[in-house]
Formats: structure tokens, C-alpha cells, sequence
């Protein structure tokens, strides 16, 4: 059974008023249109995902989901409570607590995009725990998969080996299960018993898309159906347009744009900061932002453990002399769009934020580690020509950028 209680590990902070209407949507899941909260009729929409942590796309993947089902109140579950509404996220429940609120109803429960096919209990766990709690459990538990399988247990208040799946059989006999534009790129990575429990899961769903190709052929290696859906973020222009607008209008990105006409957005994970792929990088935003008499900021896509840190940004800032550079101290949702969509290019190794980037029309790469990367899989997906990702042995590392906004 789903057994994890809620007691946060420790409560990090995120949301923004719901969006309004959505055009059609990208999804094939089969979900019934409804008004109100749910009756004998209209089954209660839990949306279930990674959003209980700060990170870019889980975000908004949440907005994405609620826009596409505007009509009615969805839960928003994880694995933990958090408040992430400071950050332009929502409150989140632990999906235990809300099974044990909705047993005797009628519910679908959506799994809301994501890698989460591949996430397993102990990446879970750390990503919910304080950078300084993070450090302390991999230091001490990283080296014994059997320690790190206890402590994530612990953790997490739940034996699942990747916790952000859902088998139907472990619900009740009112729920329903749908998995959402998921991904799965290295399910070939994962233990047996871990994948064994992955394709349970999937097979017992009463919907199953994906959001890139590779991740479509597993499944259908493995008897498994799926549909080949876009990431839902593909629409944020449409769902989230207006108030990216407003937001790009007050507050920082407003000054900013009141310093710095015109940008190269540039993100970038913690595990790109070693010193040759600063400098490597810093070369390659010097010479297109004077080659386009423009300036950069740097931003963070993830504030959760083993994504990114404003270290690595203040170091790469330091190389970009003679340049107007900032860093985007905000990490809202909305700050980050609307930096998005205002700028001339982006590159980075958030696929979301490429994805944001590409609904705005803003030439944009997201930077691998090589072609098995997620995002190498996604953008090859639905936009395989010409390449946009790069690795930092390419001599061209930034997209031709956009005429001057």
C-alpha cells in the first residue's frame, strides 16, 4: 500500500494563481471533462508528481496540467507536504494522506510528467532533503546500495523502489490511473526489480504517453502501449502567456530589462562547474553577446539538491568581462518564463527550459553530456533538424539568436 504520512523531511518552500483557459490539449489521457470537485459523476483529479521540490519544469508541469483541466480543482500529491506557492508552485500533499482522504470516492489520479520513470527512492530522498542534509546522507550512504535502499525507505515512509510510479493494484477500487507525457530515457539503467516494478505499474494504467521516442520504444520492447505525446510545457505560450507578461512588467525581470535591453539566457547544473567547462562556455557567451551587442543572465532552474547552485553562476560571471552579465536572483516560475521569453537566446542543461524557450519562438540548445541525455532524446524527438543540443566539444555552442525584442 501507499504509505508515506506526510511528515516532510524538511519543508522547502513554492505557486502562482491557477491559470486560466487552455486551448485543446496535447495529452491523450482519457480523462472525463467535469465542473466542481468531484461527485458520484465526475470522478476528483489528484495530480501526482515531483512538484513537492524546486525545480523548473516539475513546477510547471503542475500549471501545465491544472490549465488543461481548468474546470476543475485538481490535489496536487507528491511525496511530502510542501508549500512551494513562494516560488510559484503549489501546496502539496503527500499522496498517503490524500488516499487516505479520498479511499471511499471515485478519483483519477495523473501521473504529471517528468523523468518519474526513472527516479528512484534514493534520488527521491535526497532531492527532498535540505543541500546540507543532502550532502550528509550521500556522504555517508552513497558507497552501500543497501544503506541508501534503507535510508530512502525511511525517508520517503514507503518500500517503493521508484516512488513517484503508481500501481493501480495498490489503490482503491474507486481510482483510476493515468500516466501523462512521462519520460523514461535510461530505464535500461535501472535494476530489474526496479524496472519490474516501473512496467506493473504501467500496465496496470488505465492511459499510458510519453514524451520522447526512446522512452516509447522501451515501453513497446516491453509489451507496454504508450502514446507519443509533447511535454505539456510545449504550450506554456498558451497556457501561461498573460501572466508571464504581467509578471515580465514588475519585478526583477522588469529591471532588467530596463538595464539590459537584450539577452542571452544561460542556465547551468552544479555538475557542470568544473573550471574548463566555465571557460569553455564563458568564451562562447562572450563572443555571441558582442558579436549581438547583448549581455547575459544567468539563472537557476532547480534550487533542490543535485541540480543547481549560485556558486557555479558567480563563477562563470566572473569570466564574462567586458560584457553586461547578470545573475537572475529569483527563482519563481513566472521570473524564469518571462526571462525565457524576453530573451534573444538560451542555452542550458535544463530541458525545460528549453522547451519554454522553443513555445516562445527564442532560439534555444540545451547543453548534454552526450546523445543519451534526456534532453538529447526529447528535443530529437520533435525537432531532430537541424540538432539543438550541444555538448561543449561542439565548436558552435548557441543557436543563431533572435532578432532584437
Amino acid at each position: 500500500m501507499i504509505t508515506e504520512d506526510g511528515s516532510p523531511p524538511e519543508a522547502t518552500p513554492a505557486g502562482c494563481a491557477r491559470p486560466g483557459a487552455a486551448p485543446a490539449g496535447t495529452s491523450s489521457m482519457a480523462c472525463s471533462d467535469s465542473t466542481g470537485r468531484g461527485d458520484a459523476k465526475f470522478p476528483r483529479l489528484v495530480l501526482f508528481g515531483a512538484f513537492d521540490r524546486h525545480n523548473f519544469g516539475d513546477l510547471l508541469l503542475a500549471h501545465c496540467a491544472a490549465a488543461r483541466h481548468r474546470e476543475r480543482e485538481p490535489l496536487f500529491a507528491g511525496l511530502a507536504a510542501r508549500d512551494l506557492t513562494a516560488f510559484g508552485g503549489h501546496r502539496v500533499e503527500p499522496l498517503g494522506k490524500v488516499l487516505e482522504s479520498l479511499r471511499d470516492e471515485v478519483v483519477e489520479l495523473v501521473h504529471v510528467g517528468g523523468e518519474v520513470l526513472t527516479t528512484t527512492a534514493w534520488e527521491a530522498a535526497v532531492m527532498l532533503r535540505s543541500s546540507a542534509d543532502a550532502a550528509a546522507a550521500i556522504a555517508a550512504y552513497e558507497r552501500d546500495p543497501d544503506a541508501r535502499r534503507d535510508w530512502a525507505a525511511r525517508t520517503l515512509r514507503s518500500g517503493r523502489r521508484v516512488p513517484y510510479v503508481i500501481d493501480r493494484n495498490l489503490l482503491p477500487s474507486g481510482w483510476t490511473v493515468h500516466f501523462d507525457a512521462i519520460g523514461g530515457v535510461v530505464l535500461d539503467t535501472l535494476s530489474p526489480d526496479e524496472r519490474a516494478e516501473v512496467f506493473r505499474a504501467l500496465k496496470s494504467a488505465a492511459s499510458v504517453s510519453v514524451r520522447d521516442r526512446r522512452t516509447a520504444e522501451a515501453l513497446r520492447e516491453a509489451g507496454i502501449r504508450a502514446d507519443l505525446v509533447r511535454d505539456p510545457a510545449a504550450a506554456t505560450a498558451a497556457l501561461l502567456g498573460d501572466a508571464i507578461a504581467a509578471r515580465a512588467r514588475t519585478g526583477e525581470v522588469a529591471a532588467l530589462s530596463a538595464r539590459m535591453p537584450d539577452w542571452i539566457a544561460l542556465q547551468l547544473a552544479a555538475d557542470h562547474g568544473d573550471d574548463a567547462s566555465l571557460d569553455r562556455l564563458a568564451q562562447a557567451l562572450h563572443e555571441r553577446a558582442t558579436l549581438r551587442d547583448c549581455g547575459v543572465v544567468l539563472f537557476r532552474a532547480g534550487l533542490a539538491p543535485w541540480h543547481d547552485d549560485r556558486d557555479t553562476l558567480e563563477r562563470l560571471s566572473r569570466r564574462l568581462t567586458g560584457r553586461p552579465v547578470a545573475i537572475l536572483e529569483s527563482a519563481h516560475l513566472l521570473d524564469i518564463c518571462a526571462l525565457l521569453a524576453r530573451a534573444r537566446a538560451y542555452l542550458g542543461t535544463s530541458l525545460h527550459g528549453w522547451i519554454v524557450a522553443d513555445s516562445f519562438a527564442v532560439p534555444a540548445c540545451c547543453l548534454v553530456r552526450g546523445a543519451r541525455d534526456k534532453a538529447a532524446a526529447y528535443v530529437d524527438t520533435w525537432s531532430p533538424r537541424p540538432r539543438k543540443w550541444r555538448t561543449l566539444n561542439d565548436a558552435e555552442l548557441l543557436p543563431p539568436p533572435a532578432a532584437s525584442r
